[in-house]
């Protein structure tokens, strides 16, 4: 696992512990990460659920419906800002998006 991968894990692993995250599902990724994404599952068969584009990292959520979505998505984003920048990840911002509340 290259060191982006554990990254990326470990950012998926801090959102998930996140109250109120239920689910991460593939975020949208723009036509570069496709196509790396596509490489990916070529080579390895594992493609992480957040999506790095340029210095954006792009993260979806589902919710439980039990906390408010947008504290729960603030709490994610700083989850995965501090994991990112613990691993020297340099991002100009994180997009947290709410795909399922409840």
């Amino acid at each position: 696992m290259s060191t982006l991968d554990e990254t990326f894990a470990a950012v998926e692993d801090a959102v998930l512990a996140v109250p109120g995250v239920t689910e991460l599902y593939r975020a949208r990724p723009t036509i570069g990460s496709a196509v790396a994404a596509a490489k990916t599952l070529a080579t390895r068969g594992s493609v992480a659920r957040v999506v790095l584009d340029d210095d954006v990292l792009r993260i979806v959520i589902g919710t439980d419906g039990s906390h408010p979505a947008p504290e729960t998505a603030r709490a994610a984003h700083v989850a995965a800002l501090a994991v990112a920048t613990e691993r020297g990840l340099a991002l100009s911002r994180v997009d947290v998006r709410v795909a399922r509340v409840g």
